[in-house]
């Protein structure tokens, strides 16, 4: 039930173990790989340089990002290592318009490739806009490779409930595609009612007023059993671009602030989580054993 596909050895709390199982048992979850596909950054340095595609810099080529610049739900400027620029017309000679060298024509969720099993967190992903490039440092889904929409893909990686998850069945420093695709994501259905869609309005207008507590009220009736209501992901999405509006009003983030969101943020975010353990079938008890047994994890 952990993980279908790979049969990997957990080790964890036998209260950890009880509540992954049942969140899977329960059928109000699929998995990400339902819904996404990921794949590592387009341009491998070693060999990109010998094709001579990499530039001297910033007047010669276009930044390649790492995954040092990869920050909760943004990506700021890299705090570590030596910027790497490429010549983009040498980069794609050759590539053909449906391999990932043309991915950066479309909007991406990125996340670090790797981070240690002590850090923060272990999963850190970021929307990214068209035009970016990525180095092997980086783990990717494009716009097209996704059934969900990038904000709600974000939402999923940056919770909680993810990284959780995650750490149960992680046994290095690597973020590898298998165990994002084996993170529980909610069930869907194809249709919205109208009380669902009065609900979303409600919902949507007190994110807006930064009324997190309200917007709860208004969606917790979607979040009862699944497959959830489309509403819920429009509603999550709101809280992401509240979340990312105020990331990126916040200029020049110090190296040691970047493990946490600004504190207007904050509310967004604790908003996410509480919707995602609630779609998970958690009980505020359940929750909370499942936050204080992972801050232990670090």
């Amino acid at each position: 039930m952990y993980d279908p596909s790979n049969c990997g050895i957990v080790s964890c709390s036998q209260a950890d173990w009880d509540l992954a199982t049942k969140i899977m048992h329960s059928g109000r979850m699929t998995r990400l790989r339902d819904y996404a596909e990921f794949f590592q950054g387009e341009v491998n340095e070693t060999n990109e340089r010998k094709r001579g595609a990499l530039a001297n810099g910033p007047k010669d080529g276009t930044l390649v990002n790492r995954g040092a610049g990869i920050c909760l739900y943004v990506l700021r400027e890299e705090s570590q290592g030596e910027a790497l620029y490429l010549d983009v017309d040498k980069f794609l000679a050759g590539k053909g318009e449906d391999t990932k060298a043309y991915h950066h024509r479309q909007a991406r969720v990125a996340l670090q490739e790797s981070s240690p099993q002590n850090n923060f967190r272990r999963i850190i992903a970021a929307l990214a806009p068209r035009g970016r490039f990525f180095n092997h440092t980086v783990n990717y889904c494009p716009e097209a490779r996704s059934v969900l929409t990038l904000q709600f893909i974000v939402a999923i990686l940056n919770s909680k409930l993810a990284d959780w998850y995650f750490r149960l069945g992680s046994t290095n420093a690597h973020v590898s595609h298998y165990q994002l695709y084996n993170l529980p994501c909610p069930r869907f259905a194809d249709s919205l009612s109208s009380d669902a869609m009065k609900a979303r309005k409600v919902a949507i207008t007190a994110i807006r007023a930064s009324d997190t507590a309200r917007a709860f009220r208004a969606t917790r009736p979607m979040l009862l059993s699944p497959p959830f209501s489309p509403a819920v992901q429009e509603i999550l999405v709101n809280a992401v671009d509240r979340i990312i509006d105020i990331e990126h009003a916040r200029a020049g983030v110090a190296r040691t602030d970047r493990s946490a969101l600004a504190p207007e943020a904050q509310p967004f975010q604790d908003f996410i989580d509480r919707v995602l353990y609630a779609m998970a079938g958690l009980s505020e008890d359940e929750a909370a054993g499942l936050e204080d047994r992972l801050s232990r994890m670090l």
